[in-house]
């Protein structure tokens, strides 16, 4: 059904965005949610594929839980956890922080996620809510086969902080057109264990900062053992960018789609079995390789002969230069551990 807005095209790259609505131009409501619009069929299908928001997407008569931000973290908490599994939690625009530091030092500034439900910023993309703290996603109150018929959607939003998702056996964890920031180089900025058969989706989102922006993790945390869990993990038009060493380190394959990794200190990407290249991606290459591939994405130095000289097999004050820096050897072995130095800023 079309109607005539004041409003302009929810699709973000309309190519008449920022022109507002008039007598000439009818915008299309969102058949499900009946709140986005759009001023044609193109951005309408842009907007549901490309731009997630088949992700967010709502029946208006679905049950919401509202959270403004005057409420604060505490609150939005609260209303988590008295949430019933599959529950929708709307966020008003606006920053959320704990209001009083007993709130902040008793979560450790953390907001915890532990049953399937969608939490939902205003359609109008990631800028419009900022949480100021930690998130962890886990299954801790959801048994295991409930888990895997369930899925969690965090979708437009902005967070300053870590994210981690501790334990997944959900059928699925979702992030769509999310923006994290780590600005403290000493933690991974998004920490991921992709374990017990869970799967995670980042599409339309942007990853910033910490010491790896994107740290995928083959362990399963409570057990100690690691599992098969190639391509559990799909970056999907993502950008990912700043990590202190990379922006992506990962322990198993994961899928790489349409997706940017630029601006790291050390380099784009290194994974232990490589990844799954599913095209259109531009990612910062391995100055020490610089023909890697989805095939080869191991470590700066893994693999290449180093000459070693000065004090013997320990590298005694050897350096090697990497982009006009000279990097100290301290070991015989070669891998990014042995240069320690290289990527600090």
């Amino acid at each position: 059904m079309a109607k005539f807005k004041t409003a302009s095209c929810s699709c973000t790259a309309c190519p008449n965005k920022g022109a507002s609505a008039g007598e000439n131009q009818k915008l299309f409501y969102c058949s499900v949610c009946q709140e986005d619009q759009y001023c044609s069929k193109a951005c309408q299908k842009k907007a549901w594929i490309e731009e997630g928001h088949k992700y967010c997407c709502t029946k208006a008569y679905e049950f919401r839980g509202l959270v403004c931000p005057e409420d604060g973290i505490a609150t939005l908490q609260e209303t988590i956890l008295g949430a019933d599994p599959n529950a929708i939690i709307v966020l008003s625009e606006g920053s959320y922080h704990f209001l009083n530091a007993d709130d902040a030092a008793s979560a450790e500034n953390t907001l915890v996620i532990s049953k399937p439900i969608r939490l939902l910023g205003p359609t109008n993309g990631m800028e419009s809510v900022t949480l100021h703290c930690n998130l962890i996603i886990t299954d801790d109150d959801v048994s295991s086969s409930d888990a895997h018929l369930s899925s969690i959607t965090v979708a437009n939003v902005t967070i300053k902080g870590t994210v981690k998702v501790k334990s997944n056996s959900y059928k699925s964890v979702t992030f769509s057109r999310v923006r994290t920031i780590q600005e403290e180089e000493n933690g991974d900025g998004v920490h991921v264990h992709v374990m017990r058969d869970g799967k995670f989706l980042f599409v339309g989102c942007e990853l910033i900062g910490g010491e790896e922006a994107l740290y995928i993790d083959g362990k399963d945390d409570l057990s100690g053992c690691g599992e098969e869990n190639a391509d559990k993990v799909h970056i999907k038009r993502t950008t990912i960018r700043k990590g202190a060493k990379r922006g992506i380190c990962a322990d198993d394959k994961f899928i790489l789609e349409k997706s940017v990794i630029r601006d790291n200190g050390w380099y784009g990407i290194r994974s232990n079995l490589g990844w799954t290249d599913k095209g259109g991606n531009n990612w910062q290459r391995n100055p020490m390789k610089p023909n890697q591939t989805p095939t080869s994405g191991n470590g700066m130095f893994d693999g290449i002969n180093i000459p070693f000289g000065g004090g013997g097999g320990g590298g005694g004050g050897s350096t090697i230069n990497i982009g006009g820096r000279n990097i100290p050897i301290n070991f015989s072995t070669t891998g990014d551990a042995a240069f320690p130095g290289f990527g600090q800023r």
